[in-house]
């Protein structure tokens, strides 16, 4: 393929590392087409990404390591849960958790508690469903001339409500890592919006060991679904 991708060095997730749906979906958009995107180690920041044909797919190579792998999947089928009002959602926020100061990510460009954040910052909604949600009105910042939001920042909200979810919700707090991703925007997203993001169990399961499964939809102020997501999440063996 021979092409490369360069992820700003404010497009980080945990400090110094590109975060994972930002990332992923400018390794999805050099790929092509649809994919599902493994990530195998920290994404370096502001160095040239190799985007190269492999065994089963594409890699994504700094140098001989390799950052992320793609495999084609077929459009549709991502999970999908009740719509929730923008209004339901930003209530949720007032019990986000990354305020306690254990916040892994509090520099990230989503969910982070910087003056440049998106303010993706879920907390439990209080419908007794167990998801999670944040209002998500996407800054001018990350928006283009005709106002409307780059996809790579859907993926990345999506990524983060799903983390927030994996990790807060299940009452024990958890340290897990994305390390399976595919995303899908059916809608344009514009700056200024009144958005919700959800966070829930797509597969029905929870923690199987250190894995768990989750995923995310955003919904608009009509209710309707503007995008969807699925992940795999895996915590670290302790050392």
């Amino acid at each position: 393929m021979g092409s490369s991708i360069v992820i700003p060095a404010w497009a980080q997730g945990r400090v110094g590392r590109g975060q994972g749906g930002f990332a992923a979906y400018r390794f999805a958009s050099a790929v092509g087409e649809p994919v599902v995107v493994s990530l195998r180690a920290p994404i370096p920041l502001e160095v040239a990404l190799d985007v190269v044909p492999a065994e089963g797919g594409w890699e994504l190579r700094h140098g001989a390591a390799t950052i992320m792998q793609a495999a084609a999947r077929r459009p549709g089928g991502l999970p999908r849960t009740d719509p929730v009002a923008a209004a339901d959602a930003a209530a949720a926020m007032a019990g986000f958790p990354g305020t306690d100061g254990e916040h892994e990510a509090s520099g990230c460009f989503s969910c982070g508690l910087g003056e440049r954040t998106m303010r993706v910052w879920p907390g439990l909604l209080a419908d007794g469903t167990g998801r999670t949600a944040t209002r998500w009105s996407p800054p001018a910042w990350v928006g283009g001339s005709d106002g409307r939001v780059d996809d790579a920042m859907a993926w990345t909200a999506l990524d983060c409500v799903q983390g927030f979810f994996v990790n807060f919700s299940a009452g024990t707090r958890r340290n897990s890592v994305t390390v399976r991703f595919e995303a899908e925007v059916h809608r344009p997203i514009v700056v200024g919006g009144e958005y919700a993001v959800v966070g829930f169990d797509g597969e029905g399961g929870g923690w199987e060991g250190r894995k768990r499964m989750a995923a995310a939809n955003i919904f608009d102020a009509e209710g309707r679904l503007v995008a969807s997501a699925a992940s795999l999440w895996v915590e670290p063996r302790s050392e």
